[in-house]
């Protein structure tokens, strides 16, 4: 697969990581680099740019005729999937937004729950919190997959909707489908994870209310539950 320009290691997880399809769609499409590869090197056929705002849409826009990929491609002026058909799409990327931003892209969104689409979320916070709405709504999340950005580490989620409704360990909803013996960025970003969790423990402790305390608890076993495993993984 060629490169495509203007791709760092987290876009590039992203190209890695769709499966060939007929069309895919990049909402928040910022230049267009990733959609623009997957139309490129053959991943899609057709991609769909999506963008809130005319500026980065306009910069898709020229990165696809610079690789002369304008006929292959549309380029839709809207916030998150409003106004996108479902017909023959079926690969959605939603990358580089905050985990709630996700979710409610995906809440608005009336057909998400068409069978067959592949999403592909990449959150840049409150995974957990995204995390548990796709499992309360339906989703699974088939597997995660980190990399490494300017000295950042991002997971990617691969999601499909099944309709089933299932419960995890309070655990699940921070760490995922991240597996921390998988590779280097996966250990990294659980470990990061841990650090972050045992700091805002520190700091609700610092309050001295029941409620944060109690909160704080919940938290510490978390990342317990975090720790353990990459120590079993490093065993």
């Amino acid at each position: 697969m060629k490169k495509g320009a203007g791709m760092d290691p987290r876009l590039a997880l992203l190209c890695k990581m769709a499966p060939p399809c007929y069309k895919a769609a990049d909402i928040g499409t910022d230049h267009g680099y990733l959609i623009c590869a997957l139309v490129e090197n053959g991943k899609a056929k057709r991609g769909i740019a999506a963008d809130l705002k005319p500026q980065p849409l306009e910069k898709a826009r020229r990165e696809a005729e610079r690789r002369g990929l304008s006929a292959q491609m549309d380029f839709v002026l809207t916030d998150g999937l409003t106004g996108i058909s479902p017909e023959g799409l079926e690969v959605v990327i939603i990358a580089g937004m905050g985990g709630e931003t996700i979710l409610h892209i995906l809440e608005s969104w009336s057909y998400r729950e068409t069978p067959g689409i592949v999403y592909l979320l990449q959150p840049m916070t409150k995974g957990e919190r995204l995390r548990r709405w796709l499992w309360d709504n339906g989703f699974a999340i088939r597997r995660e997959e980190c990399a490494t950005a300017a000295g950042r580490v991002y997971t990617a989620l691969e999601v499909v909707y099944t309709g089933e409704q299932t419960e995890h360990a309070p655990w699940e909803y921070y760490l995922g489908k991240v597996e921390p013996r998988r590779d280097g960025d996966s250990f990294c970003y659980a470990e990061n994870l841990a650090e972050e969790l045992e700091k805002i423990t520190a700091g609700l402790e610092g309050t001295g209310e029941r409620e944060n305390c109690n909160r704080a608890e919940e938290l510490r076993e978390i990342t317990q539950v975090i720790r353990r495993k990459m120590k079993e993984e490093r065993e």
